[in-house]
């Protein structure tokens, strides 16, 4: 053996993630093997896997299609804006509302599930978020508006008298200021969307 070769170390190559190649690693996803950062990394039960990897096995879940999509956000619109003119109209105390919201939120989640078969996409729970509060101020807005019809009616005027219109800027007041509901929809919002965060 010649006297240089004695002094030789093993060399390691640099390795660098696959997503962001500035960035040293030596971590391998265990499924593909290709390398990732800390930042890219997904712990899994059985060992780290890249993000990519992590997405293809969520895949395998969410068979959603964009006619499921569309039916979630009428289901949590429709049941939603119901139960915010039912609120609006009764004006029940605020405490009985929030334990009142809850439930009603699992309901309108469970209905929206259960109408699409229970399949899921990775816009489910975003969607139903929307729909809850698109219909609850829809919902809301409606029984304002015809509180304030029957607020007129109830005036008595004369029949050839102009009917008033109703302002616009105070039925949104009305909604924007109702503590109650807005704190119904919300809490609706949020359990629907643990609803559909859930596993299978």
């Amino acid at each position: 053996m010649e006297p240089h070769e004695t002094n030789l170390a093993p060399t390691e190559e640099t390795t660098y993630c696959a997503v962001h190649p500035d960035r040293e690693t030596g971590l391998r996803c265990n499924q593909c093997g290709r390398f990732m950062c800390v930042a890219c990394a997904v712990r899994m039960p059985v060992g780290y896997r890249c993000r990519e990897c992590v997405r293809g096995l969520e895949d395998r879940f969410f068979t959603a299609t964009s006619n499921d999509y569309l039916i979630v956000f009428s289901v949590c619109a429709v049941l939603t804006g119901i139960g915010a003119a039912i609120v609006k109209a009764t004006g029940i105390p605020l405490l009985f509302l929030i334990l009142l919201a809850l439930p009603a939120g699992g309901l309108v989640g469970e209905a929206a599930l259960r109408a699409t078969q229970r399949r899921r996409g990775r816009q489910s729970a975003n969607i139903a978020i929307a729909g809850v509060i698109v219909g609850g101020l829809v919902g809301g807005a409606v029984q304002t508006f015809s509180a304030i019809n029957s607020a007129i009616d109830r005036l008595g005027l004369p029949p050839d008298a102009p009917r008033p219109e109703v302002p616009l800027d105070l039925v949104l007041r009305s909604l924007i200021t109702d503590l109650g509901l807005l704190i119904f929809v919300g809490i609706i919002a949020f359990t629907v969307y643990g609803r559909f965060r859930m596993r299978m």
